[in-house]
């Protein structure tokens, strides 16, 4: 391996091994590489295999798997899209104005397709759409994944955000289809429907939301917080994507529930 290690103890009688990284080992970056190392010298047939008593799930994502097995009990499909796209896609092709605030763009992206990180899941579900029009209707798709937004509070620049979306796409699409989802979404989590106004748990209020159509669409507000939205997708965003079918879309922050 090349490493040279030196035992040494501190005064406290802690005992230290200063590993010495020659310039031919150019690879090792972290003390995790030399870990590794290690692991492959000892051999991994050889470390006895146990479950660490704090192996536990996080709370998000058990929320999250909640979350997919009462969509799916409702019909829609699980999909699962880039989270890397064209900066075109993440605004122009949504209606949306590119304020320079919110996208987190690539330095030096390998190809158009992939120069910024979502803001939404829209974009994805939509081209899965674009791309499946001769699918039997209705198509019924959600996900569940991350989005990435500027921060300059984080050390990074950026936080992430996780995120749920679903999609219904049919000659019957109406915004009634996509509001009943997101109340059965709402009753699982044992979120009451409230008055405007009530922080206790969520409403709906009108919004102008350009992705949507007007009048078709409302935000979600739950304890005074805007969450999400949904709503019919404006017809112009369906002709950027090649959609000929009417579609309804929701989007919810999920993180606000934990």
């Amino acid at each position: 391996m090349q490493l040279r290690a030196e035992h040494s103890v501190l005064d406290d009688n802690n005992c230290n091994i200063n590993v010495l990284i020659p310039p031919t080992r150019s690879d090792i970056l972290h003390p995790c590489d030399v870990m590794e190392d290690v692991a492959i010298a000892y051999g991994y047939n050889g470390i006895p295999k146990r479950r660490l008593p704090s192996m536990k799930p996080l709370p998000l994502n058990q929320l999250e798997d909640l979350i997919r097995e009462e969509i799916a009990m409702n019909g829609f499909t699980e999909v699962l899209t880039w989270i890397l796209c064209s900066n075109r896609e993440n605004f122009a092709l949504l209606n949306r104005e590119d304020d320079q605030s919110s996208a987190v763009i690539i330095g030096n992206p390998r190809s158009s397709d992939f120069e910024a990180v979502r803001t939404s899941l829209m974009p994805g579900a939509l081209k899965i759409i674009g791309h499946n029009k001769d699918h039997p209707k209705p198509i019924k798709i959600f996900e569940v994944g991350d989005v990435a937004l500027l921060d300059e509070s984080k050390d990074v620049g950026a936080t992430n955000r996780r995120h749920l979306a679903a999609l219904y796409c049919g000659t019957n699409s109406g915004f009634e289809l996509i509001h009943s989802l997101m109340d059965r979404i709402m009753e699982v989590l044992g979120t009451p429907f409230v008055p405007i106004g009530d922080n206790t748990g969520y409403y709906i209020q009108r919004s102008d939301a350009p992705e949507f159509l007007p009048g078709r669409q409302a935000s979600i507000i739950y304890k005074g917080k805007h969450i999400g939205d949904f709503g019919i997708v404006h017809p112009q965003v369906l002709s950027n994507f090649v959609i000929t079918d009417p579609c309804s879309f929701l989007e919810i922050d999920m993180e606000h529930f934990l």
